[in-house]
């Protein structure tokens, strides 16, 4: 098809990830991780078999694709009400945990999938589910940005370790609060629990917290990137302030302790790459 024609497509759909498809065009999505991938400590996935979880619109599991992994099986929930609402949220009169106005979850995956004639497997299910027994082991397992979202994260990794080969490796990607790092004083471990709003977020973690939730989770980790952000994408731009000017200037400043950069909007994150501890 034409450029103008791969951009019409394209523009049909929402997404949350920023994706490469071909011929210099890319969704336009909520949210920008192109810019990390070379400070991750990304694992060697040639000629393995994969598991993207949370996938989405499949950034993470294109990506190994592209890196010449031999399968991958992207897993998502295969529609919104399978995520760990608050309670006061599932509470409200007239909730439809399906979103039934929205568009479906697979959508933007699928549109995907057939530009770039992807072997990718889409599979439904949650990360609480898994078992090596209905999906079977993997020599490289990602989990991107979900951790903050999850109401029992503990319970998430103890599952993810289970699909983890022996001698597999598992990159975490997630989260880190500013406010709650400043306050990580000689390698706490700390939290802030939310559990309230849209957002759906949990456990907004320190870097030691990460580490802690790992830990605890059963793996040690091998190699750490650098702080980096997960950016506004296109689809959001640059957000306006949607604090006073104080509390702004607050909010860069504590972004730029931990990240370095101060691009509006974005949120700091580390990856980790580990092994299995038992």
């Amino acid at each position: 098809m034409s450029r103008a024609e791969l951009r019409k497509q394209l523009d049909e759909l929402l997404y949350y990830h920023s994706i490469d498809v071909a011929q210099g065009e890319a969704t336009k999505g909520w949210f920008d991780l192109r810019h990390a991938l070379p400070l991750m400590p990304f694992p060697d996935v040639q000629g393995k078999r994969c598991l993207d979880i949370g996938t989405w619109d499949g950034f993470y599991a294109f990506e190994m694709e592209r890196r010449g992994a031999a399968e991958v099986v992207a897993l998502d929930v295969p529609d919104l009400s399978g995520i760990d609402y608050p309670p006061e949220v599932r509470a409200q009169e007239g909730f439809d945990p399906f979103h039934s106005d929205q568009q479906p979850r697979q959508a933007g995956f699928q549109l995907i999938h057939r530009l770039l004639d992807s072997k990718v497997e889409w599979r439904g299910g949650n990360v609480y589910d898994l078992d090596p027994e209905a999906h079977g082991t993997f020599d490289v397992v990602i989990l991107g940005s979900l951790l903050v979202h999850l109401r029992d994260p503990v319970r998430a990794l103890d599952a993810v370790r289970k699909v983890v080969k022996p001698d597999g490796q598992f990159l975490c990607v997630d989260f880190v609060h500013a406010p709650v790092q400043a306050l990580a004083r000689r390698g706490r471990p700390l939290f802030e629990l939310r559990g309230e709003g849209v957002d759906f977020q949990w456990w907004l973690a320190s870097e030691p917290g990460l580490r802690q939730l790992l830990k605890v989770g059963g793996f040690d980790i091998d190699e750490v990137s650098p702080f980096f952000l997960l950016r506004p994408g296109e689809a959001l731009g640059a957000a306006p302030a949607r604090r006073g000017p104080v509390r702004e200037l607050g909010r860069k400043s504590l972004t730029w302790m931990v990240a370095r950069d101060t691009t509006r909007g974005g949120h700091p994150h580390r990856a980790y790459l580990t092994h299995r501890r038992f």
